[in-house]
C-alpha cells in the first residue's frame, strides 16, 4: 500500500488531535477524584498517562520525519 507523505501528515495531525482529547478526559476525571492526572493508574495498577504521552510522542516523532524528509527533498532541488 502506498500512502502519500501529505496523506500520512494529515492523519497524523488528526491521531494527534485524538490523542489530545484522550489526554483530556484523563485529566477531568483525575480533578474529579481530587488527583493530578500524573498520579492516575488504571485497575491492573498501570500509569494511565503514560500510554497516552507516548503515543504523542511517536506521532510528533512521524512528523518530524516527514517533514525533514520533504525539506530534504526541497534542499535537493
Amino acid at each position: 500500500m502506498i500512502v502519500s507523505p501529505n496523506d500520512l501528515r494529515r492523519d497524523l495531525v488528526q491521531i494527534v488531535k485524538r490523542i489530545d482529547a484522550q489526554i483530556a478526559e484523563v485529566d477531568k476525571q483525575a480533578e474529579e477524584m481530587g488527583i493530578s492526572s500524573a498520579q492516575m493508574r488504571d485497575y491492573q495498577n498501570n500509569w494511565v498517562m503514560t500510554p497516552l504521552l507516548l503515543a504523542k510522542a511517536q506521532a510528533y516523532g512521524a512528523l518530524v520525519q516527514l517533514n525533514e524528509q520533504e525539506k530534504s527533498k526541497r534542499d535537493r532541488r
